[in-house]
């Protein structure tokens, strides 16, 4: 067994803003309403959170009063700010004092590019239910964004480090609906090692399936870690060919977000009931869906429009992918001979003896 990765991921902000909140959110089962009796967070508050089994993310919740905020800077600096992955950044969307809370962005960014030159930068604008009545349009939104655009454009002029290349990225968020989950899957999946190889093998089993997409979900928090085809936030003009052939561009775009949010709070339901949630089948009349378990720690959604499949069909095929799925995402070594995908896949990571042979055929290889 492989020796889990582990990344430190900053969780960073003005007091009130929401970071605790949608920590509690996403990873320890909270609903929106939960998280009124939480408090402020004092100085750093450290977890380590296990995702996929292989995945520990040190989650860093910074406590964002201005006196907290002036430590980071100054004594704390080299420990806060070295060794990064990402840093998560939140404002709220409410707050009058927007220039002053710029600047304390601006401070931050500055000392974690100087530490953490290569850590990917997220910022979520959170809050928006409480302006979106008034502001439908998103303006407000539109503004604060081009405001720390150019915050990371000047860090980034004044440091003149070429090993900088990740470009802030900014969500509108709120606890109440699913955008919450949509930011954080979007943070999530660019910290899971060989995520291009699970992609190529969830294209794999939707072809095989005939089906219009394969999703992957994380067992506990239930974020999107990976999809089949197109990139998971990619433009809806940008879809594989299999995706618009079957209809994809009409499905809603905020899918992946909603599942998540009512599997989630049903799973909830059914913990207090003493009850286990194990998965959804159903055969509609213009599709067939199942959303089942494939490895311990991920659940896995095939949605098909192709009349002929019966969900007895998709779930055989999921349980005869899941042994190859654990084994290539929790091991260095494989026990086994590569697939034809894992073979030709330049990411590799692991290795398994003779492989480099391509006289012996991958294991799901038709050749005799």
């Amino acid at each position: 067994m492989s020796t889990p990765a582990r990344k430190k991921v900053l969780l960073m902000g003005k007091s009130g803003s929401g970071k605790t909140s949608m920590r509690s959110v996403i990873f320890s089962n909270y609903t929106a309403r939960d998280t009124r009796r939480l408090g402020a967070t004092i100085d750093v508050e450290q977890s380590a959170v296990r995702f996929l089994g292989g995945l520990v993310l040190n989650l860093w919740d910074c406590g964002g009063q201005n006196a907290f905020v002036d430590n980071y800077l100054s004594s704390q600096k080299d420990t806060i700010f070295s060794n990064v992955a990402v840093l998560i950044y939140v404002f709220d969307i409410t707050s009058n004092e927007w220039d002053g809370d710029l600047r304390y962005f601006e401070d931050i960014l500055f000392a974690l590019r100087e530490n953490s030159p290569e850590a990917g930068v997220w910022v979520l604008i959170n809050k928006m239910d409480l302006i979106d009545k008034e502001d439908p349009q998103r303006k407000k939104f539109k503004e604060r964004k081009a405001d720390l655009l150019r915050v990371d454009e000047s860090v980034r002029e004044e440091l003149k480090d070429e090993s900088i290349r990740e470009v802030l990225r900014c969500f509108p968020t709120s606890i109440w609906d699913e955008s919450l989950y949509k930011a954080w899957s979007s943070i999530i999946h660019t910290l899971i090692p060989n995520i291009s190889l699970i992609t190529s093998h969830l294209t794999y089993l939707r072809d095989l399936c005939l089906a219009v997409e394969a999703v992957l979900f994380e067992a506990d928090t239930f974020l999107v870690i990976a999809k089949s085809g197109s990139p998971l936030d990619c433009d809806p003009s940008d879809l594989d060919t299999a995706e618009i052939d079957n209809g994809a561009r009409e499905l809603d775009q905020q899918r992946f977000e909603k599942i998540s949010e009512i599997v989630k709070g049903f799973k909830k339901t059914c913990s207090r009931n003493h009850e286990q949630y194990h998965g959804f089948e159903a055969k509609f009349n213009d599709c067939t869906v199942i959303l089942e378990p494939l490895t311990k720690n991920t659940y896995i959604m095939i949605v098909s429009v192709d009349p002929r499949v019966e969900t007895g069909a998709l779930l055989y095929n999921v349980h005869q992918s899941s042994a190859h799925m654990v084994e290539f995402a929790t091991k260095h070594t494989l026990e086994v001979q590569k697939c034809g995908i894992c073979r030709h896949n330049k990411e590799l990571k692991y290795d398994v003896q003779g492989d480099e042979d391509d006289s012996i055929a991958a294991w799901d290889d038709p050749r005799p």
